[in-house]
């Protein structure tokens, strides 16, 4: 039977203009591409043309635009400019809501092929709500109310989501982990202390973070270090840890390569998130496929898979997770997290189960078969 034709719309995607932005937006594309034939679209800021290229068994289609228009607009006139002369596919899978969900919509209506969004935005949840000016709100639920599938990467987002207004049927598909990249391998000593991300404070607090290292240091085994690191702007941090002493145990640095990433990972005792706000990170599942716990706060969807510290009198299973902003918490779930006998492998198999490019392909072949299946 001939693999189906899925054309993929994102909103957010890695471009010239961004190298990171919705990188694991692409990763699901790259997962969905081992089932069916895949094709992405994409507009980003910078002077007019189209990049094209096929990258990992999908072709990729990324149309610079620039001009006075609204952002949103712009986005929605280059890809209805880009579908003239596309052949129908069978279904079209959005990344993102905003801002190529109203083009995504429009052209689903045209072919009449089904439409399936995967949102990962935080922007969503109750608290956070209020960032989003009322246009954009109304651009959502338009676009919101097109779709098929709604396929959050948790539950909980997929919650935020019907509470915000988009009530389409809800199938929960996380975020993937190449598990050929993120594996187990020995670990350094003395211990490191791993934090990955965008390191933006507002959202990752990593301010609030080096201070509960600061807190723990002491019972910390002797030369343990916490290294933060992350395709934002880590001087601040810097200037954080030599503010309170602690230049000597803590390093910071810019973006690294997925595959560094990787080998740091397996290297670290534990993973470590002091955020405010998230669904469930990608650094998490990549963790377990490295064999590696992680300590996290219970925001978004995270409790979905980390166990709440102190709910169960077992040792940590993956790590555990603690409320948001509670650095007493924190710092007594690290150190039971690494005086726990963790098991390496059944928290990779555990990766690979749920999180693995097998795993997310078929997950979303079968959420696209059937809604075709159904007409």
């Amino acid at each position: 039977m001939a693999r189906l034709r899925v054309l993929h719309i994102a909103s957010w995607y890695p471009s010239e203009a961004h190298g990171t932005l919705g990188n694991f937006v692409q990763r699901h594309v790259e997962a969905s591409a081992e089932r069916v034939d895949a094709e992405v679209w994409y507009v980003a800021r910078g002077k007019s043309r189209i990049a094209e290229r096929t990258h990992r068994g999908v072709k990729e289609r990324i149309a610079y635009a620039s001009g006075r228009l609204p952002w949103f607009v712009q986005v929605t006139r280059t890809l209805l400019r880009m579908a003239k002369h596309q052949a129908r596919p069978d279904a079209i899978h959005l990344h993102v809501l905003y801002p190529a969900g109203i083009a995504a919509r429009l052209l689903a209506r045209r072919w009449g092929v089904p439409l399936i969004a995967t949102e990962h935005w935080t922007v969503y949840h109750r608290d956070q709500r209020a960032k989003l000016p009322a246009w954009r709100r109304l651009a959502i639920r338009w676009a919101g109310r097109g779709l098929d599938r709604l396929c959050p990467v948790t539950s909980q987002l997929g919650e935020s989501l019907r509470d915000f207004g988009i009530h389409a049927p809800v199938h929960v598909v996380p975020n993937v982990v190449d598990t050929t990249l993120f594996k187990i391998a020995p670990r350094t000593a003395p211990p490191v202390l791993l934090h990955i991300s965008s390191l933006v404070d507002e959202q990752k607090n990593v301010t609030g973070l080096i201070e509960c290292f600061g807190l723990a240091i002491d019972q910390l085994p002797a030369g343990t270090t916490l290294h933060i690191i992350g395709d934002g702007d880590p001087a601040p941090h810097a200037a954080t840890a030599e503010r309170l002493g602690l230049s000597d145990r803590i390093l910071t640095g810019g973006e690294i390569p997925l595959a560094e990433v990787a080998e740091r990972m397996a290297a670290a005792s534990a993973v470590l998130l002091f955020s405010r706000f998230e669904n469930f990170p990608c650094v998490i599942p990549e963790a377990w496929a490295a064999g590696t716990p992680v300590v996290v706060t219970d925001v978004g969807g995270i409790r979905e898979h980390v166990p709440v510290w102190g709910t169960t009198d077992a040792a940590p299973e993956r790590g555990a997770c603690v409320a948001s902003e509670d650095a007493a918490a924190f710092v007594q779930a690290l150190l039971d997290t690494l005086e726990a006998a963790t098991d390496r492998s059944a928290m990779r198999r555990y990766a690979e189960a749920r999180f693995s490019v097998a795993a997310i392909g078929a997950a979303f072949e079968a959420v696209y078969t059937e809604i075709i299946d159904r007409g």
